[in-house]
């Protein structure tokens, strides 16, 4: 098991670059920077930063979106920055949420199988020195690209839909279906339906975790950080069928969640999270309970990476360089 640091994009820049600096130091994989625009720091600044800022840890997109980055902006905008980390690159897509709630959208009408296609065999020819169609008709190319790019890209999903169209299209893939086995095995199917389509095994896959994470001595803490993250995750669909009060409970979140909130752990919409919910889709809790439950995932072998993602800032929370060393040094250094 390989573990990888999210890094939701709401704090200063120079700030984003230290904990990439920590996270490269404490011997995580790869750092994912959140793209949501209006609620968060631009996301290729921010990367472009790190870049320079760091020298071994890999550098992804967590992720970005085809209804606020046209995607043949989003293929200049990853080539341009492989020229900085040559190999370290790696482009996550997926249909958004908070950035498609700022610009009017639901959730449900941004997540269009059609367009997340689009977006990644597009960028796809783009990087390979070859054109793609934009909606006139008219034939585009990265001009200035003087070579193919070999750049992964991963695809998120949460319900059964995404996780299949992931599996079809992505080098990896993102899911972000919590932390039960019995949800993940679920999830894992769908994309194994996905990549059978391509011809292609689950094995021949990378499937990581995005995980809602919170460690530290205080429990009821730990687990207060991570509800509005989780709150985050539950309005996308899951691969399994939920009880009729954890519908009532989903339902509740959807209308009370207030996208502005979106990046901090104090939100409001949190309060709304039942604790079945944090069991369900997050690590949170002292170090020994997030070993452990970091051990449950490790019993579905085809996971095959963990995305750690704590968020900040929220009043009296955990600062995520806390929960950085803490997750490293009594968490990871202790699975074995």
């Amino acid at each position: 098991m390989k573990f990888d640091i999210g890094i939701v994009n709401n704090q200063p820049v120079p700030t984003i670059v230290k904990q990439a600096q920590l996270a490269e130091s404490l011997g995580y994989e790869t750092v994912w920077i959140t793209d949501s625009h209006l609620i968060c720091r631009e996301l290729w600044v921010t990367l472009a930063a790190c870049a320079l800022g760091t020298k071994r840890i890999k550098l992804g997109t967590g992720v970005t979106v085809p209804h606020t980055r046209h995607w043949s902006v989003a293929a200049s905008a990853i080539a341009s920055l492989e020229e900085l980390a040559p190999g370290r690159v790696i482009l996550g897509i997926g249909t958004g949420g908070s950035s498609a709630e700022t610009m009017g959208l639901s959730v449900q009408r941004a997540a269009r199988l059609a367009t997340l296609d689009t977006m990644v065999t597009s960028i796809r020819r783009l990087l390979a020195g070859q054109s793609a169609p934009l909606d006139s008709g008219m034939e585009s190319r990265l001009a200035w690209l003087g070579a193919p790019r070999p750049i992964p890209i991963y695809v998120a999903g949460s319900g059964p839909r995404m996780l299949e169209a992931a599996g079809r299209l992505g080098d990896g893939v993102i899911m972000y279906a919590g932390t039960d086995p019995a949800i993940l095995k679920a999830g894992l199917a769908c994309v194994a339906r996905g990549a059978v389509q391509q011809k292609r095994a689950l094995a021949d896959l990378d499937v990581v975790l995005w995980t809602p994470t919170a460690v530290d001595r205080d429990r009821a803490l730990a687990r207060d950080h991570v509800r509005g993250r989780v709150a985050s995750a539950m309005r996308h669909p899951l691969p399994v069928p939920l009880s009729p009060e954890d519908h009532a409970a989903v339902r509740r979140l959807r209308e009370a969640y207030d996208s502005y909130q979106h990046a901090t752990a104090g939100s409001r919409h949190r309060e709304l999270v039942p604790d079945r919910f944090v069991d369900m889709m997050a690590l949170a809790g002292t170090p020994e309970e997030v070993r452990e439950q970091v051990r449950r995932v490790m019993t579905v072998p085809e996971i095959r990476r963990i995305i750690v993602l704590p968020q900040n800032p929220g009043q009296g929370f955990i600062e995520r360089e806390s929960i950085l060393r803490t997750f490293a040094d009594e968490v990871v250094a202790r699975l074995r």
